[in-house]
């Protein structure tokens, strides 16, 4: 019998900064044999403010890169480029496999008894037309609070995750869905799972938090089985970049122990 066919090139990953690194540990925990490149562009962070063209010409030159490296395919790991961005990067480069990263809002219309529910965005997402028709698609029937959080992403950017600064603006900015009564609320900024302990300390036991990371780990699975690309290497290899400072970079890199060794480079 032929073995299964294998392909070690590596997975790309995409983002203004760190918060993609929250998908990355999903995709690392389901595909455990996978190598992987991570692109942070903090010269540009962040993305949550930025014009869609601007998006999608920063998404462009990073994809570039991470396919001159041989990246299989590509993870958006950022919901503004995810929205701004994906469709652009899907039809400039034809040849390569895009993953994007998709609000919850599906999942709290689902499970939400209270029928309040609440998003976490930035301001260009929480403003998008497509949260819009997510919402009249999904959630038609619920109250949705889409509460925007234009400095949050830059706490945990410098890795404030749960510091006295951050703490307070968590605890201004989730009054109105506690207010509410929201019972299910979304993280629409890979950034935002780097505090959800402390969110979910603001918002009480009773409230649940959801966040794409494994629907997105799920999704490259998925394709990857399909293009018959799935790794079966023992030691896979990881690559951190970034487009400012690596030792900005690495002072994250360090304080996340699943990434222990791991070591920031200039893109």
């Amino acid at each position: 019998m032929a073995a299964p066919a294998s392909d070690d090139r590596p997975v790309g990953f995409i983002d203004s900064g760190v918060g993609g690194l929250t998908i990355l540990r999903a995709v690392r925990r389901l595909l455990p044999r996978e190598s992987t490149l991570y692109a942070a562009d903090q010269a540009y962070f962040p993305y949550g403010d930025r014009p869609e063209a601007e998006l999608r010409l920063r998404t462009e030159l990073l994809s570039r890169r991470l396919i001159e490296r041989d990246a299989k395919l590509i993870v958006v790991a950022c919901n503004a480029a995810s929205v701004g961005a994906l469709a652009h990067l899907r039809a400039t480069f034809p040849a390569t496999p895009f993953v994007g990263v998709v609000p919850v809002i599906k999942t709290l219309a689902r499970v939400t008894r209270t029928g309040v529910i609440g998003l976490l965005c930035t301001p260009s997402t929480a403003r998008s037309p497509y949260i819009a028709m997510l919402a009249d698609q999904f959630a038609a029937d619920q109250k949705l609070i889409v509460v925007e959080c234009p400095s949050l992403a830059n706490q945990l950017e410098f890795g404030e995750f749960s510091s006295p600064v951050t703490q307070a603006l968590l605890h201004r900015l989730l009054q109105p869905l506690v207010a509410a009564g929201a019972d299910a609320v979304g993280l629409g900024c890979t950034h935002y799972p780097l505090a959800r302990r402390a969110i979910k300390r603001v918002l009480g036991p009773g409230v649940r938090v959801y966040e794409p990371s494994r629907p997105v780990a799920r999704r490259v699975r998925q394709l990857l089985a399909e293009m018959s690309a799935l790794s079966t290497q023992e030691r896979p290899r990881h690559d951190f970049f970034t487009t400012g400072r690596p030792a900005q970079l690495q002072a994250v890199l360090d304080k996340l122990r699943w990434l222990a060794g791991a070591r920031a480079e200039k893109l």
